[in-house]
C-alpha cells in the first residue's frame, strides 16, 4: 500500500490487490495513515485461497475479476464498476 501511494504522489498510476479481509483492515489502515482513506484496493475474494483445488476456468474467471478492477483503477473508473459489482451480488 504504501509503495502504491508514493507512486501516485510521485504521478505514476499504481494498483493494489490484497484478499479482503487484509484490504478491509490493513490495507485501510494504511491508506488512513498515508492521508489517503478511500485509495482503491482491487479486492480479491476470500475464497480465493480455495483455488487449489478449482478449476482452471474458475482460475481464469476470478484472474479476470482482479484484472478489471485493475484496470479500473489505473483508469480512475473503479467508483463506476465497485458500484455495479455490487449491484450485481445482489441479483
Amino acid at each position: 500500500m504504501a509503495d502504491a501511494i508514493t507512486f501516485e504522489r510521485r504521478g505514476t498510476p499504481a494498483a493494489i490487490a490484497a484478499i479482503d479481509k487484509l484490504a478491509n483492515t490493513t490495507g485501510r489502515a494504511m491508506a488512513r495513515a498515508h492521508g489517503i482513506p478511500d485509495y482503491p484496493i482491487a479486492v480479491i475474494p476470500t475464497d480465493f485461497s480455495a483455488m487449489d483445488s478449482a478449476s482452471e476456468e474458475q482460475v481464469a474467471a476470478m484472474g479476470k475479476l482482479v484484472a478489471e478492477q485493475v484496470e479500473a483503477i489505473l483508469l480512475g473508473k473503479f467508483a463506476e464498476q465497485k458500484e455495479a459489482i455490487l449491484l450485481a451480488k445482489k441479483v
